[in-house]
């Protein structure tokens, strides 16, 4: 097995066990419990009570970077490239673009947080710092494609991998022949699915049945009351 194979074949499936089944075996180790558990192994850390000046707009531009990139991913990148119209893929380009330069500021700020602000770095797990590292080297490495490089059009060698993937007829021809860069991207992709259910991050799994009904939390700022 060479290295295209190893990373781009037998990777993906070890990936979609891992995601999915590691899950599983945390929410219901111990405990019948699939719902929110409400335990620090689980949930993540409240940090956002600590040095909220410094959030702001990083913290918009995070959430809604993921949004727009799976929106854009899915719904332009992947229909266009696969089923067409072909101009999705066009569209992709600048909405991929956009959203991985809002995602990528937050990230940073979320990191750079982490390291400078004191509460925040004692809450801290390496955990923390493993997934925001990841999460900004496939940022990073898909816009130096796009804005240094001008590399466009890997939607055509991505997508029709990832179709060969999930219908078990792998295909790694498209991939082998694919930039550097862009096979970074796609192998840090890969690995921070597989450690997500190892980290707090597992909680994304979780059916929050009690959330809509739990009662409002105050927070008391210098006298008066915040929600």
């Amino acid at each position: 097995m060479n290295w295209n194979e190893m990373f781009f074949l037998a990777l993906p499936y070890i990936t979609l066990v891992i995601f999915f089944l590691v899950p599983i075996w945390r929410a219901f180790s111990g405990q019948w419990a699939w719902s929110a558990r409400g335990d620090y192994g689980w949930t993540p850390r409240p940090s956002g009570f600590f040095g909220r000046e410094s959030m702001g707009m990083a913290a918009l531009a995070l959430h809604w970077g993921v949004i727009v990139l799976i929106i854009g991913h899915i719904f332009l990148g992947m229909i266009g490239a696969l089923w067409g119209p072909i101009i999705l893929v066009d569209y992709f380009k600048w909405v991929g673009m956009a959203g991985g330069l809002m995602f990528l500021y937050g990230l940073v700020v979320a990191l750079i947080r982490r390291i400078v602000i004191p509460e925040v770095r004692e809450m801290s797990k390496t955990e923390d710092y493993v997934i925001l590292c990841l999460l900004i080297t496939a940022a990073s490495t898909s816009l130096w494609l796009v804005i240094v490089d001008g590399t466009w059009g890997m939607s055509s060698t991505v997508f029709p991998w990832l179709e060969s993937i999930f219908s078990f007829n792998p295909d790694v021809s498209g991939m082998a022949g694919a930039p550097l860069l862009m096979k970074i991207h796609v192998i840090v992709n890969m690995l921070f699915f597989c450690y997500v259910p190892f980290t707090k991050m597992v909680h994304l799994w979780s059916y929050p049945f009690t959330y809509i009904t739990r009662p409002f939390i105050s927070l008391r700022a210098r006298g008066r009351w915040v929600r």
